[in-house]
């Protein structure tokens, strides 16, 4: 069965996006976060996904990326992360129609996935643990056939943190996603790497793709990614002012939103919560 998180945060919870009230429905999001390694996607992420949990939505994460630490994000216990359960290699079978999945979603779910704290559910692609053991081809599959089972029913949301690469893209893993969040810092390499997922991702179906500018110092920063933005026809979704509480929180071992629930990085990640992680249609 699913395995709860049992214990408390010492810190408070103060920052909460503005839960639901009134008689409509909470929408519900497919979303894919993807973002060159050290940009920062795995804490939005992570971030994003309890804050959709604490206004009212049913979340499911999903760490599709063969290097697992959304755990530790979602504010798992940094000693537990050794010992999470992954996805089994044996989870698709071969039909006329393509690999299906062998076990109803709530099934797996009940068997491998971690409930942490807000309620988020995970569920882990893989984490090898010997070298030369094969590629992860059907996991990445396995993946993106756990997405399309996702719910689509009113306020659940399925958020996938993706490899630090495109192969998520490449494979299709991203394919039943309905939009994709690029995070970029305001350097030229991570923001090429931003227009190339973002361009594979169009050419997957994805119509609906933003970057999010992460780190940003001052305007001058920001421009940057404004001007690359312009220039290659990319939507900026939000962006988000650097600040050490990410690396401090690293450092000791805790998610960001229980290291210091005030930092001033929360509200953009909150208000990109709302905006894309609730209600975004972007399928071509």
């Amino acid at each position: 069965m699913s395995q709860p998180y049992t214990g408390r945060s010492s810190f408070a919870n103060t920052y909460v996006l503005k839960p639901h009230t009134g008689g409509c429905k909470l929408p519900c999001m497919k979303l894919a976060i993807a973002g060159k390694g050290g940009s920062g996607k795995t804490s939005i992420s992570g971030t994003m996904a309890r804050l959709l949990a604490r206004s009212g939505h049913r979340v499911l994460a999903i760490d599709g990326d063969s290097n697992p630490n959304l755990a530790l994000t979602l504010g798992i216990p940094a000693e537990q992360m050794s010992h999470m359960p992954v996805l089994p290699s044996n989870l698709l079978r071969r039909t006329e129609a393509g690999p299906m999945l062998t076990s109803s979603l709530e099934e797996i779910k009940a068997s491998h996935s971690v409930t942490g704290p807000d309620g988020v559910e995970l569920l882990i692609m893989a984490h090898p643990q010997h070298a030369d053991t094969g590629c992860l081809c059907s996991m990445h599959a396995t993946v993106r056939r756990i997405i399309e089972a996702a719910s689509d029913e009113d306020r659940d949301v399925c958020l996938l943190d993706t490899e630090a690469s495109p192969e998520h893209l490449s494979r299709g893993t991203a394919s039943y996603a309905d939009a994709m969040l690029a995070v970029v810092e305001p350097y030229f390499k991570s923001l090429e790497t931003g227009r190339r997922m973002a361009a594979l991702a169009n050419d997957l179906g994805l119509e609906r793709v933003g970057l999010v500018a992460n780190k940003i110092r001052d305007e001058r920063e920001l421009d940057a990614v404004k001007t690359f933005a312009a220039n290659h026809d990319l939507e900026i979704a939000a962006w988000v002012p650097f600040d050490e509480t990410f690396a401090l929180a690293e450092r000791a071992g805790v998610a960001p939103l229980d290291y210091n629930p005030d930092s001033p990085a929360f509200e953009p990640i909150g208000r990109l919560a709302e905006e894309w992680g609730a209600g975004v249609r972007g399928r071509a």
